[in-house]
């Protein structure tokens, strides 16, 4: 376990940012918790500090109680215990610098991205200091995967979107064979698909009939599920991963129809959230084939322009996507202009999803969704091809895609 500094001075030194200060009270910042390799059981009761300069030794700021938690930090340790001694410490350590960077969002605009509180930020810019958000350097070292997590990240999507297969046969079949199912059934064929592939999720998959896909975060429950009929639609949507040490989600979301034709109206429904999808998937290639940076609210854009153009932009509730790490909703930058305006670029070297959808209290709940990989040389990929084109028809002999 070892810190290294200076990619931190590199990325500061390209933004032209003076010191990164990464603060902390009992766990706010996971952030900093994060790029400093602190271990989630670390004991902290009290506040600590990490100033990284651009140029120069990076300091360390804790209690004299509590000096443990960045012990395997070898850097200069300076110790604390009044309420005075705090504040003239941190003064000391931030001497000379006009610009530094913190875990901080102006306006609360990107509130992933927000760990310090709004005291803290007054305080040092009381120092004559300004503070500026690390949201673009931060992500470089918490959302970038390894190589070896970008391959693991494909792998995983590869089986994800098998067990999606087997869970609409499983629907399938049940129907043609006049046995009754729930969605609650649905979803735990899909948990022990998972646990015979070996792969793990934080939370059983949402398996949805029309009416309640209205609500995009509905689960079905033991005491809590609707049973799966003729002429019906069902969306799933489930996210793993596989149980090695660093593993990242794959996260994907697929909609059938359990009847032999699907009707124009959803049909054509499906087909406008599929078009957006696609619009935004086209731009995020056109900017990496380009070279030209990629925003990611831009991404929600072209996605959402498309639902919007259509008519049907207010029943499109949600951003259009979500970065994803070893946790299903990772620190990176979201495809989102919606919720928030994340302003942040996106980075070789990562994933996330596109999931545009449409929903229509207590009627109906479309939604697709893939996730994309971008590769440390930036070529973009969707490893969970080929994608969802249109709604599968459950009772044709011609259902898969």
């Amino acid at each position: 376990m070892r810190v290294h500094f200076a990619p931190f001075q590199e990325a500061l030194r390209k933004a032209g940012i003076d010191a990164w200060v990464m603060y902390d009270f009992r766990g706010t910042n996971d952030l900093a918790w994060t790029m400093l390799d602190i271990p989630p059981d670390a004991h902290c009761t009290r506040r600590w500090m990490v100033v990284v300069p651009a140029q120069g030794h990076p300091v360390k700021l804790v209690h004299r109680m509590e000096c443990t938690p960045l012990s395997h930090i070898p850097i200069e340790e300076r110790l604390y215990d009044t309420r005075s001694s705090w504040e003239s410490q941190v003064a000391l350590a931030l001497k000379g610098f006009s610009t530094v960077a913190m875990e901080y969002s102006p306006m609360n605009a990107i509130p992933v991205t927000s760990k310090v509180d709004a005291g803290t930020v007054e305080f040092i810019r009381s120092l004559g200091v300004e503070v500026v958000s690390s949201a673009d350097i931060a992500q470089q070292f918490t959302a970038v995967l390894s190589e070896q997590q970008l391959a693991g990240a494909s792998v995983t999507a590869g089986q994800l979107r098998d067990v999606m297969m087997e869970a609409f046969g499983f629907i399938r079949q049940s129907i043609l064979d006049n046995v009754r199912i729930t969605e609650y059934d649905v979803q735990q064929r899909i948990v022990s698909a998972f646990a015979s592939r070996g792969l793990v999720t934080d939370s059983a998959p949402i398996v949805a009939i029309g009416p309640n896909a209205a609500s995009p975060h509905y689960a079905p429950s033991y005491t809590h599920s609707s049973e799966i009929s003729a002429e019906m639609v069902v969306l799933i949507d489930a996210w793993c991963k596989n149980t090695a040490p660093g593993s990242v989600y794959a996260d994907l979301t697929w909609v059938g129809y359990t009847g032999v034709a699907i009707p124009a109206d959803l049909a054509a429904s499906f087909n406008m959230i599929v078009e957006g999808r696609n619009a935004a998937i086209a731009l995020v290639k056109e900017r990496f084939a380009s070279g030209t940076p990629v925003h990611g609210y831009e991404v929600d854009n072209a996605c959402r322009s498309v639902i919007e153009s259509a008519g049907m932009g207010s029943a499109f509730i949600h951003r259009t996507g979500h970065n994803i790490t070893t946790e299903i909703h990772g620190p990176g930058v979201n495809m989102d202009d919606y919720e928030t305006h994340d302003t942040r670029v996106l980075l070789p070297g990562t994933s996330f999803s596109i999931e545009p959808g449409i929903y229509l209290p207590d009627v109906l709940g479309l939604r697709t969704e893939i996730d994309v990989v971008i590769l440390r040389d930036g070529t973009v990929t969707i490893p969970s091809s080929p994608l969802q084109a249109s709604l599968l028809p459950l009772l044709s002999d011609e259902w898969m895609q």
